[in-house]
């Protein structure tokens, strides 16, 4: 017979909170903490589905099949309690093989006497109808195996429950404590309610509202896990983590508990139950006390934390983000370890190969110094000594005097390249100081035309100089006078005899182009393209058997550049080259060496 009965009501809504809490934490069924509550929760809309069916529909068939699921719906329930509350304090070491066994013997012995109750009845003793303000609804006497089942085995949980969660409150820190005592305060809703009804005293008549009060204890527990930010982390990050990749990655919740990790971090730290959650950092990382030392003692200021973690001769780069909410609160840690070995060893080699490099370099840069100031010496003696032979020859044997004219010349050649080898392995060991300042380029021209005055007399080749007076430079002299000489012994080097040099200097605006200019034999286009790239042979010879190498030129366009201009050549490969550098007329800040 069907009924409509307001217990039923309260019962049924009961029943629909449980149904709708299951299915919105169903998406985070990964976590131990959430499969536990979906076991209490399914225990309560046993209890309080039946419970309420039992209301609405008066059978004496099935009443007696409507309490027995009732009272198995009591037994799951207390089971999701004991391991709701064992999560929640961080004991997951006490689920061993011997407690399931144990915390099942309840639900066990409670489908036993559901079972064997229409024939012995062991649930209850006697049933009987009564009309209780207008609505029938049954009532029934509890036998030894029901009160078991129900109050003796619950009780005996529920104690272990509560020390488990006082011992929580006194060690656990105090942003703990509000927690477990949340948790403990729910389950004395229950015993309250039970210990009312089985002194008499009941707000409903004839009901026992226990169930209702074991679903507001779901309630409460859903309402702790979300205050508490105890499971949400894992969909904030989780779509960031694929476990195929190679990095390690491990979640933290706020209190350095393990929530979630990838399949590398599974094989780095040998976890192998991937189903244990709320893990405590120091178990997880048991293996690694170095890590749990880093973790407890990081800055909860930095947002982001690196270094460097060694482990079996291999080195793995680790960076803690701490992961806040909208309101910048601290919800969690993500850990990301990167296999940093093989670039770690990748940079030791490069630092060995550059060590070498640096004593190779040195070591030609002491060769290329010691050639050029042991050399320079002597032959700075000999040239001086040719030059007054030369002199002093003229005049007595004019065959004598050729022989040491041409001892001269070679010298000069000789003499020439070691001054340019000086200067080059100077400016390559940056020891070329750059110490520009305003000169007047006529004198510097000037100067360098004294240097070859008795050369150009010996090729009878005369000096044609177009430089304005007024024409004023910033440069650094010394290495504007390099080039400038430089320039002029290759022009005397390739003008023909009785032949001219012209050296003259343009205002551009910004810049004086200064160029030298002989009519000698000319360069082809491919030696034009070689002379300014090092590495490059060039080998040539003047008109009197000079000989030439670039690397004078190679010195002139890294000091043209040092001094904020740039060096070109041109040539129609016969009647001579003109070579021209620019110099600027004031100082300019993006002048550097």
């Amino acid at each position: 017979m069907w009924q409509f009965h307001p217990y039923s009501v309260l019962l049924f809504l009961a029943f629909g909170f449980n149904l709708g809490l299951g299915l919105f934490v169903l998406k985070s069924f990964r976590l131990n903490l959430v499969k536990y509550l979906l076991i209490l929760v399914f225990g309560s809309m046993i209890w309080t589905g039946f419970y309420g069916l039992d209301f609405v529909y008066i059978s004496t068939n099935l009443h007696r099949t409507f309490i027995g699921f009732l009272y198995i719906g009591v037994a799951i329930a207390n089971v999701g309690m004991v391991l709701v509350s064992i999560e929640f304090t961080n004991n997951q070491h006490l689920l061993t093989k011997r407690f399931w066994v144990l915390l099942l013997l309840q639900p066990l012995f409670t489908v036993a006497v559901c079972v064997l109750d229409p024939i012995f009845k062991t649930l209850t003793l006697d049933t009987y109808l009564i009309n209780v303000g207008g609505h029938i609804q049954w009532i029934q006497e509890t036998n030894i195996g029901g009160f078991i089942a129900s109050y003796l085995l619950s009780f005996f949980w529920s104690v272990f429950v509560a020390l488990l969660l006082i011992r929580g409150i006194f060690q656990s820190k105090s942003t703990e404590r509000n927690r477990y005592l949340l948790i403990l305060v729910s389950f004395l809703f229950i015993w309250i309610a039970a210990a009312l009804h089985k002194m008499g005293i009941r707000p409903l008549p004839g009901m026992n509202i226990t169930g209702v009060m074991c679903t507001m204890q779901a309630i409460m527990i859903f309402f702790a896990i979300g205050y508490y930010r105890m499971f949400d982390l894992v969909p904030l990050v989780r779509s960031e983590i694929v476990d195929e990749l190679d990095e390690a990655v491990v979640i933290l919740d706020f209190n350095h508990r393990v929530v979630d990790w990838n399949s590398s971090a599974e094989n780095l730290f040998c976890v192998k139950d991937k189903n244990v959650a709320l893990l405590p950092h120091q178990a997880f990382f048991q293996h690694t006390p170095e890590l749990i030392t880093k973790l407890d003692n990081l800055s909860i200021k930095k947002t982001i934390t690196k270094w460097i973690w060694e482990k079996d001769s291999k080195y793995w780069e680790v960076t803690a983000k701490q992961i806040r909410d909208s309101n910048r609160k601290k919800i969690g840690m993500v850990l990301v370890f990167r296999d940093n070995t093989e670039q770690r060893n990748l940079e030791k080699q490069m630092a060995n190969v550059n060590r070498e490099l640096l004593v190779a370099n040195g070591t030609k840069d002491r060769f290329l110094s010691i050639i050029s100031h042991d050399l320079r010496g002597p032959l700075a003696g000999i040239k001086m000594l040719l030059k007054v032979l030369n002199e002093d020859m003229k005049k007595k044997e004019d065959a004598l005097a050729g022989m040491t004219q041409s001892l001269l010349d070679a010298t000069e050649s000789v003499f020439s390249l070691l001054e340019n080898l000086l200067e080059w392995s100077k400016l390559q060991r940056g020891q070329e100081e750059f110490r520009p300042n305003f000169y007047r380029l006529d004198s510097i021209v000037l100067e360098c035309l004294d240097l070859f005055a008795l050369s150009a007399k010996n090729k009878d080749i005369h000096f044609e100089t177009k430089i304005p007076n007024h024409a004023m430079v910033y440069c650094d002299d010394r290495m504007i006078i390099t080039v400038i000489r430089n320039l002029i012994s290759n022009a005397l080097k390739f003008s023909h005899q009785n032949g001219k040099i012209e050296i003259s200097a343009i205002d551009t605006g910004y810049h004086w182009m200064v160029s030298v200019k002989d009519f000698g034999v000319g360069m082809s286009k491919t030696t034009i393209d070689k002379l300014f790239k090092p590495g490059e042979v060039i080998k040539s010879v003047g008109t009197q058997g000079e000989t030439g190498n670039g690397i004078g030129l190679l010195l002139c366009s890294e000091f043209v550049t040092v001094n904020g201009g740039t060096l070109t050549a041109d040539s129609d490969g016969m009647s001579g080259s003109i070579f021209q550098f620019s110099l600027p007329k004031k100082e300019n800040e993006e002048i550097l060496i």
